[in-house]
């Protein structure tokens, strides 16, 4: 025991907290490599407030102890059961100590392995952030050089490469007293040829008046903002909230994400159609970002077409040749081995060399399918053991029932690149039914082509051209 505290939250004052370090054979064994917290809870009656009390002591400590683990002991008869039910999903793994029922050391090692051998930290179904995110270095660092110099950026890539994931540590990093980050996801809009800027107006108008409703000199210009009804009303009122904000060197960020939803090709003809407020709605944008220094905004999606377009719904496309677009793909072999590396450790996991490859191999590294395929491995692993490893055989017999597991999630990327990509979709078709057709016919469409490179399904092969293994997992 290397610390200990009472609690300081109000009405907790009878709780105590400590930070313990295991030998390190056991933190080597269960992939502890800080101090932990211990809670300790009097009352007969384990109560949610007291678990929130402990995550939030994890985070106000100063000191470097383990983020995602807890162990809490209360004489409440159902304190196991309270803690796996709030600990459910909530990236917190809480361990009751009550439930050892010996004083044999063993006992507590036995505990710590069914706890955390039955986690499985490679599955995610939301976007992942601080501690959860792993590599995109550079396309982070370029992303923030991007808001610093108030360039425009689009983030594009194929569904569930983890283009939200990076906005939201993106926000995280970036975020501060003098700089709010609004993220707005665009999938719940109406999709032309429903105009969706009316209800988007209404969504960023009810987002920035709740970051500012606590400023009470801003009230006349979030008034003002609340009652725009209109994109040239809401270009009005914003320049009002941040002039304003601008004297007190506060600046605002606006994340627009899944972007496609205003360029559904299949739907309108996003060049010609007649939905002129979406470029109005940009056009608006894009004059803030000229007119205010504190004001910046990214786009992020699958298709880059509202950015690289020279006209949009019949007008000239105001981000065209003005704004930067990035396009994310797969992990390199370095970042998929981080990922694979660190997450399996904080499991008790080893893997070795020959599962690293054998998992970039099946995957091409493609973030959703790296990590899916390492939560199939982790799943078949045993439990009743010290010890962990991953073996290149572990993900090769994995791998045939996996394949057949995803391929609705591949065939949905797909669709989706068809959708948005036409031309793009007809040179797939090509590359995987007439192969030595595809590069004389690649190099007519250059634009496409290198959308097909750009986005991880093509790659180069000295003076042709290959499907990635995204393709060849279908």
């Amino acid at each position: 025991m290397v610390h200990a505290q009472r609690c300081e939250q109000k009405g907790l004052h009878r709780c105590r907290l400590a930070l313990v370090r295991f030998s390190g054979a056991v933190e080597a064994a269960f992939g502890l490599t800080r101090e932990v917290m211990f809670f300790y809870s009097p009352y007969p009656d384990l109560q949610i407030r007291e678990f929130e009390a402990a995550k939030n002591a994890i985070k106000i400590l100063r000191r470097a102890v383990t983020p995602d683990v807890i162990f809490v002991w209360s004489p409440d008869p159902r304190s196991r059961q309270k803690l796996d039910d709030w600990s459910q999903g909530g990236g917190l793994l809480a361990i009751p100590l009550a439930s050892i029922q010996s004083n044999d050391p063993v006992a507590l090692i036995s505990l710590l392995r069914d706890y955390i051998y039955a986690r499985d930290l490679f599955y995610e179904s939301t976007p992942v952030r601080g501690d959860r995110f792993f590599g995109r270095r550079q396309i982070l660092q370029s992303l923030r050089d991007d808001v610093q110099s108030q360039r425009v950026a689009g983030l594009f890539g194929l569904r569930k490469a983890g283009k939200t994931s990076v906005l939201s540590q993106l926000s995280e990093v970036i975020s501060s007293p003098t700089r709010v980050v609004i993220l707005r996801d665009l999938e719940s809009l109406p999709s032309p040829p429903i105009d969706p800027i009316p209800s988007l107006l209404k969504d960023l108008v009810a987002d920035i008046k709740d970051r500012f409703i606590a400023e009470p000199h801003l009230e006349s210009e979030l008034q003002q903002l609340a009652n725009s009804t209109d994109i040239s009303d809401f270009r009005r009122a914003m320049q009002s909230v941040l002039r304003a904000l601008a004297a007190r060197e506060v600046s605002i960020v606006l994340m627009l994400d899944e972007i496609e939803y205003l360029t559904p090709s299949d739907r309108i003809d996003i060049h010609e159609g007649d939905m002129t407020s979406v470029a109005q709605f940009l056009g608006a944008l894009r004059s803030l970002v000229q007119e205010n220094p504190n004001f910046t905004f990214l786009l992020s999606g699958l298709t880059s077409a509202i950015t690289e377009g020279g006209r949009l719904y019949g007008r000239p496309n105001p981000l065209f040749s003005w704004s930067k677009s990035h396009f994310l793909t797969p992990f390199d072999r370095s970042e998929a081995d981080e990922l694979a590396t660190s997450i399996s450790s904080r499991m008790g996991i080893d893997v070795e060399e020959g599962a690293l490859e054998a998992l970039y191999e099946a995957t091409g590294g493609h973030a959703f399918l790296y990590r899916s395929l390492a939560s199939a491995v982790v799943q078949s692993l045993p439990v009743d053991v010290f010890q962990r490893h991953v073996t290149r055989a572990d993900v090769l017999r994995t791998v045939t029932q996996w394949k057949r597991s995803v391929s609705g999630n591949i065939e949905e990327m797909l669709n989706h690149v068809r959708r948005y990509y036409p031309n793009e979709s007809v040179l797939l078709e090509v590359l995987t039914q007439e192969p030595a057709s595809f590069t004389e016919l690649a190099n007519e469409y250059p634009a496409a082509l290198q959308h097909l490179l750009s986005l991880g399904l093509v790659r180069a092969d000295g003076h042709d051209y290959e499907a990635t293994t995204i393709l060849s997992l279908l």
